[in-house]
């Protein structure tokens, strides 16, 4: 099985089987061989051999795009792990400096080399299926007759939604075990692109939309545009925040947070952003705007000082905490007249529910799993996720 390093697509669907042949349909204005390049890095990581067939592009070019994305090829090429087929110089009409060459308008060359080169534990990553298409004319049925003669491989195949027959899309999706589409969202108007789960033949868990991002240096990630990090005056929103992100910033004066705060993360496939509420009340109409379509919340509260838990509570409630997945950060456990985070919980009064967890932003003790369990609750308990 292979671990696509997608977090919401690995819970639902387990990856990708043995075997399996699946394609990613890509909007035109999003370049395919970055997604070819986030698969092939994951496979070499899981110690699967890479095939990386390239037919539109030199394949210096596809070298330079995994440095961009943070890894470079090379070192697995020597070893072996990876190997760069150029389909693209005998189309050009160039000659190719290449180790591995083929013909892409001889089919049956084609089929005899990648054969030779594939085998069990190899992932097939065909560059583009739409290069394919157009180099054949009417050869959709061509390319898919190859495709399926790699019987051991796992094949991903990537194809441009660029204006082709609906008897063309139609054959290709019929033909793969796995269809997936990464395009802009329709549902979800502040996320950019999404990944949709449109077709899965080794599970029944299909017909769902991910928002995501595609890094450059990083690679695909599970995008979450916005979890609001709220909380009564001191309770610590500041220190948390720049405790966990990879970048943060703060709009301040004379060190108290009057507008907000921002960070980013990149995160275990996950791209989050953040936005940290100030705490004093005469900002509140700014709070109730800065978690308007958010996609989670963490509530901060300083477990030292009951007297704060109110104004906690009406905090919860402006950014809309009670319809929104959420977790209780209690912080300053390092501190000795901290309650423990089942009494915080009880003075809270807020839903059972809802986790309450001990952290320190200060010594960073427990914070990651503070992210861990919010992210648990807004993927995998179906919020904001949505079903097609």
């Amino acid at each position: 099985m292979l671990k696509t390093n997608i977090p919401f697509f690995d819970k639902k669907i387990g990856g990708i089987p043995e075997n399996k042949k699946v394609v990613f349909m890509v909007a035109p204005e999003i370049d395919p061989s970055l997604i070819g390049l986030h698969f092939a890095k994951v496979g070499l990581d899981n110690g699967y051999r890479i095939m990386y067939v390239v037919n539109n592009k030199l394949p210096d070019a596809v070298r330079k795009k995994a440095k961009a994305l943070g890894w470079a090829t090379e070192h697995f090429e020597k070893e072996g792990s990876f190997i760069l087929v150029d389909a693209y110089c005998g189309y050009s009409g160039i000659d190719s400096k290449e180790k591995f060459v083929t013909n892409p308008y001889d089919t049956d060359e084609t089929r005899e080399k990648l054969s030779q080169l594939s085998s069990a534990k190899t992932v097939v990553i065909f560059d583009s299926i739409s290069s394919f298409i157009d180099m054949h004319g009417n050869g959709v049925e061509e390319v898919l007759n190859l495709i399926g003669y790699l019987r051991e491989a796992i094949v991903i195949g990537l194809f441009s939604l660029w204006t082709y027959q609906p008897e063309y899309v139609g054959k290709i999706n019929e033909f793969f075990e796995g269809v997936f589409e990464i395009k802009p969202s329709k549902k979800l108007f502040y996320v950019r692109e999404s990944l949709y789960i449109k077709k899965v033949t080794w599970t029944n868990n299909a017909g769902f939309e991910i928002p995501v991002r595609i890094l450059i240096p990083g690679g695909l990630r599970v995008y979450i545009p916005k979890i609001v990090v709220t909380g009564a005056y001191h309770a610590g929103k500041t220190t948390f925040l720049h405790a966990v992100a990879d970048e943060a910033i703060s709009v301040d004066r004379m060190g108290t947070t009057v507008a907000l705060d921002y960070g980013k993360l990149d995160y275990r496939g996950f791209y989050i952003e953040f936005f940290g509420t100030p705490g004093q009340p005469q900002f509140d109409p700014l709070v109730e705007t800065i978690a308007r379509e958010a996609m989670g919340l963490i509530l901060i509260v300083d477990s030292s000082d009951v007297k704060t838990f109110e104004r906690a509570k009406i905090l919860f409630e402006k950014c809309g905490g009670y319809n929104l997945p959420s977790v209780i950060a209690a912080n300053k456990q390092d501190l000795k007249e901290a309650l423990p985070p089942p009494s915080v919980q009880e003075k809270l009064s807020l839903p059972s529910k809802i986790p309450v967890i001990g952290c320190s932003a200060k010594t960073k003790n427990n914070l990651t799993l503070v992210i861990d369990v919010l992210l648990d609750i807004i993927l995998f308990g179906g919020i904001r996720i949505e079903n097609g």
